[in-house]
């Protein structure tokens, strides 16, 4: 039996392969991986805040930034750019903008099919509770919303 030898036009070379594991540093796949697996907490985290965000008819600056800066500041939620926050929360306005309950309603799935562990969903009331005093008012209406998402999570704490 021959041993196996790649060339180039193999489409199964795995010398390729090989070679792009040695370059691989273990530390930032751990990292990557560590992103990745928060990602579901981070979109119902931005939902959730959103929901709040909007609740008193529309997100203005102060809300918007007060969910960047609170992104900064978690250290769940460190591994996530700038961008990619600012991307989900204009994906959102849009959405509110433009039908205001079916964005709701996607904004409450996120939240409810994200699985969240105690701490995160501890941290998703923080972040929500903190953009509610964004603008210096508690509306009513936000006290509502923060109520109602404080309630997606009816099977309990885990």
């Amino acid at each position: 039996m021959t041993k196996f030898r790649s060339n180039d036009d193999d489409i199964f070379a795995r010398r390729p392969l090989a070679e792009l594991r040695a370059r691989l540093d273990r530390h930032t796949l751990a990292a990557e991986a560590d992103v990745a697996g928060q990602e579901a907490f981070m979109e119902a985290a931005i939902a959730a805040a959103m929901i709040i965000a909007h609740a008193d008819g529309e997100a203005d600056d102060a809300e918007r930034r007060r969910i960047v800066s609170l992104f900064r500041t978690n250290p769940m939620l460190q591994g996530f750019s700038t961008d990619d926050v600012a991307r989900e929360i204009e994906a959102h306005t849009h959405a509110f903008a433009a039908d205001r309950d079916s964005a709701l309603g996607r904004a409450r799935a996120y939240i409810v099919t994200a699985d969240l562990t105690n701490p995160q969903f501890r941290s998703l009331i923080q972040i929500c509770m903190s953009v509610l005093e964004a603008d210096g008012i508690r509306h009513s209406f936000e006290e509502e919303a923060l109520a109602e998402v404080a309630s997606m999570r009816p099977w309990g704490y885990r």
